[in-house]
């Protein structure tokens, strides 16, 4: 190779270096607007958002693309939500914690916390990917979250990748579960006494006044023959789902301290 020839390469190689470090600023930039997390290898933030169209296949194969740590982020992501549930519901069965878990890190939920970090604009495409409108398919929006939560936990530990989740999916966990997996007190009750030998709660009627138009009841909760929870409301069935919550309350307390 001639001394022209090297001095080419030498100067090529320069340049591809400055572009690429530029872009990757550029995404740690914006990023940081949206997660305020430096990366330590911009490379990594890079990789998360490659699509496999946009690989380069002189110096790059697929495995260079966003889909390793895809893989990666869906286990990790698994994790941290799992134990997010089994905290935040002591009372319900592995069954149930499996089914709220899928609710999370389906595809569809994923896609739509995604499409509110605006992940699809960072997303480096080919061109046949830009033709096939790739930034708004939910499989791939559903990829991206995954994918960046497997650099993060590369980039920083579990604790970071951690935090992201749960400021990104699980503090709004009640907008991607149904009601009645978050607020079904009555049935978490009878879960919990049933699990744990109590017997079952039984619901009783203390008081219901005012006109058939502006009915409003009181319902005592007893466990095991004791009033544990007493609520109130416009119809029967919500002053017995927070008498429930009350007698929950309480039985929780009483675990913690030793006395049931």
């Amino acid at each position: 190779m001639t001394r022209i020839s090297l001095w080419k390469d030498k100067i090529s190689n320069r340049l591809n270096r400055f572009f690429k470090s530029g872009k990757q600023a550029r995404l740690s930039d914006k990023i940081y607007q949206i997660y305020p997390y430096k990366f330590q290898d911009p490379d990594l933030l890079n990789q998360a958002f490659l699509h496999a169209s946009a690989i380069n296949p002189e110096t790059q194969t697929r495995d260079d693309s966003y889909e390793r740590l895809e893989f990666l982020g869906d286990s990790v992501l698994e994790l941290v939500v799992s134990r997010f549930l089994f905290h935040k519901f002591p009372e319900y069965s592995e069954g149930k914690l499996t089914q709220m878990r899928s609710k999370l890190v389906n595809r569809t939920t994923l896609a739509k916390v995604s499409e509110l970090l605006k992940f699809g604009d960072f997303l480096i495409l080919g061109r046949g990917g830009e033709k096939d409108n790739l930034r708004t398919l939910h499989s791939v929006l559903s990829d991206l979250y995954e994918s960046f939560t497997g650099a993060l936990y590369l980039d920083g530990g579990l604790p970071v990748a951690s935090d992201f989740i749960k400021k990104t999916l699980l503090n709004n966990h009640h907008k991607y579960l149904p009601a009645q997996d978050t607020q079904n007190y009555k049935g978490r009750l009878y879960e919990y006494c049933q699990k744990n030998g109590l017997g079952e709660p039984v619901f009783k009627l203390v008081s219901e006044n005012g006109p058939d138009h502006g009915k409003y009841f009181v319902i005592n909760v007893l466990v095991a023959g004791e009033v544990y929870g007493t609520g109130s409301g416009k119809n029967k069935k919500t002053a017995g789902q927070e008498a429930a919550r009350f007698a929950l309350g309480k039985i929780r307390e009483e675990a913690e301290s030793g006395s049931r």
